[in-house]
């Protein structure tokens, strides 16, 4: 350890080795100079890194206000994120090009879809999920629905934002296999809050499932399901975030790129992953009800449990 006695006897002993003459001022002025060139050795690394951290979040595609307020994880993050939905664009089934005005290479059916998207998530957010079951990307309005922001969620795993109970559910919509699902923080009974933020995070890399006649591949690549995601929008008259969930309506399409089975000349479709577009449902207008004698009030919450009930 640096500044012990041992590292001092030997270090002094040392110095006097090459410098039999220096007096013990000089010895500690060596001492210092070989303590000042280490720390200026690592500050230069130290801004060296974070000279290419700011470069790689500059090339990133999000506004500067942003990228300059991101940590080094944030970066990496995103950065992997952002190459991963460049290969899932590219060698996707029919590939998408840039929608560029006046862009000749653009066919009418991308420019059909991507003025379907844009209408349509208006009153939502769009979302793109990797087979493997994290966010390639997340439209910004993601923040007005559930207060969650594109920069969380971007990179991460789609398991750690909805509830326990449709873990399954979402993985049987990506075409994880089932004995994979338990890795990607599946759960087949609901648990408790403190359990599943624990354990619902992605562990691994799921593998895609092979063709065959019953493989997700085959299946219509439309899906249209209902899911819980975390919502931490603060509750109006109460002024406090809630960690509760809002009920989600997802409806898109699995993505597959072409791929030739090994030993064979056949070739394949592979899902990628899905790309989706969710919609809240809208809240309940219904503020009062009319209360016969043989009627009585109780109260659920989203694990269907009862948290409340009138005495009669």
């Amino acid at each position: 350890m640096a500044g012990s006695p041992l590292s001092l006897c030997v270090s002094n002993t040392h110095i006097h080795t090459l410098y039999p003459s220096a007096a013990p001022t000089q010895i500690v002025n060596l001492q210092n100079l070989r303590k000042e060139k280490s720390r200026n050795a690592a500050r230069s690394r130290r801004g060296k890194e974070n000279f290419e951290f700011f470069e790689l979040a500059k090339m990133l595609p999000l506004p500067g206000a942003i990228t300059s307020q991101l940590d080094k994880a944030s970066v990496i993050r995103l950065t992997i994120s952002y190459l991963h939905m460049r290969t899932f664009a590219s060698q996707g089934d029919p590939p998408w090009s840039p929608l560029l005005e006046g862009d000749s290479n653009c066919s009418k059916g991308e420019q059909e879809t991507g003025n379907h998207l844009k209408r349509k998530s208006l009153d939502g957010f769009v979302f793109v999920v990797s087979q493997e079951g994290r966010f390639l990307y997340i439209s910004e309005t993601v923040s007005i629905y559930l207060g969650l922001s594109q920069v969380e969620l971007t990179g991460s795993s789609v398991f750690d934002y909805i509830h326990p109970a449709d873990h399954v559910e979402m993985a049987e919509r990506l075409g994880i296999r089932p004995h994979l699902r338990a890795e990607a923080g599946c759960h087949t009974a609901p648990e408790s809050a403190s359990s599943s933020a624990s354990t619902s995070s992605l562990a691994g890399t799921p593998e895609p499932a092979p063709s065959s006649p019953h493989s997700p591949a085959d299946d219509p690549p439309e899906r249209g399901f209902f899911i819980r995601m975390k919502s931490t929008l603060t509750k109006r008259g109460l002024h406090v975030k809630s960690s509760g969930y809002k009920v989600i309506h997802v409806t898109g399409r699995i993505r597959c790129r072409p791929a030739l089975v090994p030993g064979s000349t056949r070739s394949v479709r592979r899902p990628m992953g899905l790309v989706a577009l969710a919609h809240t449902l809208p809240p309940s207008t219904l503020n009062e009800v009319r209360m016969e004698s043989h009627m009585f009030v109780f109260r659920v919450n989203m694990d269907l449990q009862v948290t409340y009930c009138e005495n009669r």
